[in-house]
């Protein structure tokens, strides 16, 4: 049986989590502003990411940076389970700035082997589904992060941008400004000076999605925040530029595998 439930922690803020168990269910191309990061507790979890399928087995630990584009599919006939975090980097700054530590909120590899880290993120999502001690809560967190980032983290030392590179974060940022706009390619092209073909092929192989489909992840992820804050599904669909409520239940639900209704009331207070 497919499932899906998704909170937020009252204890720890800037923490959302997922417990889903998913056989036939496929997530489309989408991104989270939140660094994910999940244990496959059954089955096996298949990613597209950075250009390769990958395929997370049980007992392994899924590492997803902040805005890198990426689906999820069954890795296994039999689908998978899995408890996912979704980690506000403002929060896991915060967290290593009362350390005196510096610590970028980004990971390695998307496959993490390290059973006694897995041990320690499932029990802290246990801890922060049911109810639990605040001190049990903050403990496992503090360990979890040390743990997660002393031995998995990443400094992305090489600041190095090509004009190609810069070209696709100036796209990036446009959209990023203008999504509630009617944008043009042409208005990219004048942007950036590249061709049309060039321009897609090029954001393309960056970002693994098109302008047009990062704009709709846009509208999908601001939908997301709009939801969080109490907004109703119709209202939220005419604010980010849907057609109606419909186009955006279908594309919501094929991102984040659940139904924006559903979700609005999951994130209730």
């Amino acid at each position: 049986m497919e499932y899906s439930r998704i909170w937020q922690s009252d204890t720890v803020k800037g923490i959302e989590l997922l417990r889903a168990s998913f056989q036939q269910f496929e997530f489309s191309k989408h991104w989270h502003d939140e660094l994910a990061i999940g244990v496959i507790e059954h089955g096996a979890e298949g990613l597209h990411y950075r250009g390769n399928n990958i395929i997370i087995p049980e007992n392994q630990i899924v590492a997803i940076n902040p805005s890198e584009v990426h689906t999820g599919f069954a890795g296994c006939d039999s689908g998978w389970s899995y408890r996912m975090f979704y980690f506000d980097p403002q929060m896991i700054r915060a967290h290593f700035e009362l350390e005196e530590q510096h610590v970028p909120p980004l990971i390695n590899a998307p496959i993490i082997d390290d059973p006694s880290l897995f041990q320690l993120l499932q029990q802290l999502h246990m801890a922060l589904e049911q109810p639990s001690f605040d001190i049990t809560k903050e403990s496992l967190l503090t360990v979890a992060f040390e743990g997660l980032f002393g031995r998995h983290g990443s400094k992305k030392t090489n600041n190095k941008i090509y004009k190609e590179q810069k070209n696709n974060a100036l796209v990036r940022d446009y959209l990023l400004q203008h999504w509630q706009d009617n944008v043009s390619l042409e208005a990219l092209e004048a942007l950036t000076g590249l061709s049309k073909y060039k321009l897609i092929r090029s954001f393309n192989a960056q970002y693994g999605v098109t302008p047009h489909q990062f704009l709709l992840l846009i509208k999908i992820n601001q939908a997301k925040r709009l939801l969080q804050s109490g907004q109703n599904c119709a209202d939220t669909a005419l604010s980010c530029g849907f057609f109606d409520q419909s186009h955006l239940t279908r594309n919501f639900k094929r991102a984040f595998g659940i139904a924006p209704k559903r979700y609005s009331a999951c994130s209730a207070p």
